[in-house]
């Protein structure tokens, strides 16, 4: 067994495979990027003309009005779906307390809209950590390759054994 270094050959493949990659992932981000600016178009243009965005949050504030116990769940999984996406959370988080406060007097309601936020956040923090983990270990190791800092981070994480984030 001999562990020489590769062929010149071997390593002009390997630099010239390299590039689609970097392409596939500029092409990935074009379209995330144009999807995002599509709906930020659809959103404003909607609201200047059929308002179907504002009637359709609407329509979701008074079910929930209408149905408190169900809105409750329904409000965990949109702030869960809303901490994976880093969608800020102010305006959920006042909303859930207008919405429950209306449907169920200032007291329970606001409890109950602090219960809803509370455990979407978690859920949804805990689902992003798994996610960033574990299904997206490739991207983060890029970034620590790519950034002092989180390579410095990545560093300690595997000298403290963990313990160090505890």
């Amino acid at each position: 067994m001999s562990t020489s270094a590769p062929a010149p050959s071997e390593a002009a493949t390997a630099t010239q495979q390299a590039p689609p990659k970097s392409k596939r992932s500029l092409l990935i981000k074009i379209f995330v990027g144009l999807l995002l600016v599509g709906f930020i178009i659809y959103v404003i243009v909607d609201l200047a003309t059929t308002n179907n965005t504002r009637r359709i949050i609407t329509d979701f504030l008074d079910w929930v009005e209408d149905n408190p116990a169900a809105g409750v769940f329904a409000f965990i999984g949109v702030y869960f779906i809303a901490t994976i996406f880093f969608i800020p959370g102010l305006i959920l988080t006042l909303g859930a307390g207008f919405v429950f406060a209306n449907a169920l007097g200032l007291g329970v309601g606001i409890f109950l809209a602090t219960v809803a936020v509370f455990f979407g956040a978690l859920l949804g923090s805990c689902a992003a950590f798994l996610i960033g983990r574990y299904l997206l270990r490739d991207c983060v190791s890029n970034l620590t390759k790519k950034y002092v800092i989180f390579e410095a981070i990545d560093v300690g994480e595997n000298l403290w054994d963990n313990s160090l984030f505890l």
